[in-house]
């Protein structure tokens, strides 16, 4: 059944005065105006939020060994090689939010270790930065270097790693500049870098962040309980 509303045919509707029809038509363009303004805003944002571009990274202090791009003890039973590039958003994210929980509970404690390998995917920046990180290898400082250059992410190719850049993050921890800068200019190790990379290529690792742990790959910024999962079953083989 449907409900009948009954209407009383001596009334008539009332007519609104045409001065206020006029002025509501003058504000529907208007209207429609602000929320297109709106929607491109909003969309800009989710952009924004996809590309990592204005996300602010900050790596927790580090509480482990390091040795070159090597974090944890040489004995370690199993190992974790990890292929990123700088400009990467995802690697950027692993930095922050992965990598310190695997510190903490696998690496401090010896049975864990850590190889981090720098390829330079996506650009010239990428390239540069590797060769910085390197540099900053030579006077033990690539974990703070590596730690600096996420930080200071800002989208891909778009000025946030060019030389000069590069040249005040060794600067602004402390680096002996005048070494870090003749390093860099003479670009020592480009063609280190390029191999590196062009051999990660011939292996099929196209994306990055790419983890291999033991006999395993993890592809990608995943939950640490999926990294989890994967070490206590490699630990479990290496008793």
């Amino acid at each position: 059944m449907t409900r009948r509303v009954h209407r009383d045919k001596k009334r008539q509707p009332q007519k609104r005065p045409r001065w206020r029809l006029r002025r509501l038509g003058a504000w529907v363009p208007l209207g429609i105006i602000l929320v297109g303004v709106v929607g491109a805003v909003a969309v800009l944002i989710v952009l924004s939020n996809r590309s990592g571009g204005s996300s602010q990274v900050d790596i927790p202090p580090r509480t482990v060994s390091a040795q070159g791009r090597t974090l944890g003890s040489e004995n370690a039973r199993v190992t974790i090689e990890e292929y990123s590039d700088f400009q990467c958003p995802f690697c950027a994210r692993a930095a922050e939010t992965l990598l310190p929980k695997i510190q903490d509970q696998y690496i401090a404690d010896g049975r864990v270790r850590f190889v981090y390998h720098p390829l330079a995917f996506i650009g010239d920046e990428s390239l540069w930065a590797s060769e910085a990180a390197e540099c900053a290898n030579e006077q033990g400082q690539f974990w703070d270097y590596h730690d600096k250059l996420f930080e200071n992410q800002k989208g891909e190719n778009q000025g946030a790693f060019a030389i000069d850049n590069l040249k005040r993050f060794a600067q602004e921890l402390g680096l002996d500049t005048q070494a870090f800068n003749q390093c860099l200019d003479s670009h020592k190790y480009e063609d280190a870098v390029k191999k590196d990379t062009k051999d990660a290529l011939d292996q099929g690792i196209s994306t990055t962040p790419i983890f291999v742990i033991g006999e395993q790959t993890i592809r990608g910024a995943q939950d640490f309980q999926e990294f989890q999962s994967v070490i206590e079953a490699e630990l479990r083989k290496n008793p």
